[in-house]
């Protein structure tokens, strides 16, 4: 599938982009530039982390930002989308904060010195999660306005909040070693977590698990894919032929689509859709 982007305003000192999305996980550094009264994304970019040079995600996110020019503009709105494996779910009511390392160790194993945030899922649950102190200061540094939240918490705020997903019973992104599954019932979630996989059998096995543990009828359940992935693969096919309801995920209403010719719009669903999780 062929892809077109509108770069008119990549790089340049444009007075359209105000805001600023990026996605972050030890594989993969995605950008989206944004006119955020508009609901318009400019562009996206993605930088891709070569395993062999053994730097620290902090420093390919100063090379990342360099390489694109983002640096030379400053945006109104900078929001983070974070991966990492090692957060844990904690109801509301139990939450204290003077309990979370040891909450997070308990479920995530050692977390050594990194430091912990705390995203609100919805009013009843919220999401803890460990980040590397050097990142965070990269992050403070390059983008002191910014807001952070976990690649979970983004999709489960949007699972539990889009109306272009009030129907579906699961949410599945699919990346390339991972994925990340939300389920909800009666708009209620049941689970939000992340599995790690290395061939599409992996991405079947779970699904499958998912429905056999929450008794969901593949028949009836509604599931929702989103993630760079084409619409004829051979997971999307694989999918189909157990459960009945497997659609392609779409943006936000409100998105403005113009700049994004070619892209579609299950492709960097976090990424375009992050503004309606505030």
């Amino acid at each position: 599938m062929s892809l077109e982007t509108n770069h008119n305003s990549f790089g340049q000192l444009s007075d359209l982009a105000d805001g600023l999305v990026i996605e972050l996980s030890d594989s993969l550094i995605k950008f989206g530039e944004f006119q955020f009264n508009e609901s318009e994304p400019l562009y996206t970019c993605h930088y891709p982390i070569e395993n062999d040079l053994h730097h620290p995600l902090s420093k390919h996110l100063i090379n990342a930002v360099k390489h694109f020019q983002l640096s030379k503009k400053t945006y109104k709105h900078v929001y983070i989308n974070y991966f990492t494996s090692q957060f844990t779910l904690c109801p509301s009511t139990f939450y204290n904060p003077e309990n979370n390392r040891a909450l997070l160790e308990f479920n995530a194993g050692s977390i050594g010195n990194t430091l912990i945030l705390t995203d609100d899922v919805n009013a009843d649950i919220k999401l803890i999660y460990a980040i590397d102190e050097q990142i965070k200061s990269t992050l403070d540094q390059l983008f002191p306005n910014h807001f952070i939240k976990h690649t979970l918490t983004v999709l489960s705020k949007l699972m539990l909040s889009s109306e272009e997903l009030v129907k579906e019973h699961i949410i599945l992104e699919i990346n390339d070693n991972y994925i990340e599954v939300v389920v909800k019932q009666d708009q209620k979630l049941l689970l939000a977590n992340q599995y790690t996989i290395k061939t599409q059998e992996d991405v079947l096995y779970y699904v499958l698990f998912i429905l056999e543990q929450y008794h969901l009828n593949p028949l009836t359940t509604n599931i929702k894919i989103i993630g760079n992935i084409d619409t004829s693969s051979p997971l999307i096919n694989s999918l189909k032929k157990y459960i009945k309801n497997i659609n392609l995920g779409m943006g936000h209403k409100t998105i403005n689509w113009s700049n994004l010719k070619g892209m579609p719009q299950h492709f960097n669903y976090t990424l375009l859709n992050r503004l309606f999780c505030e």
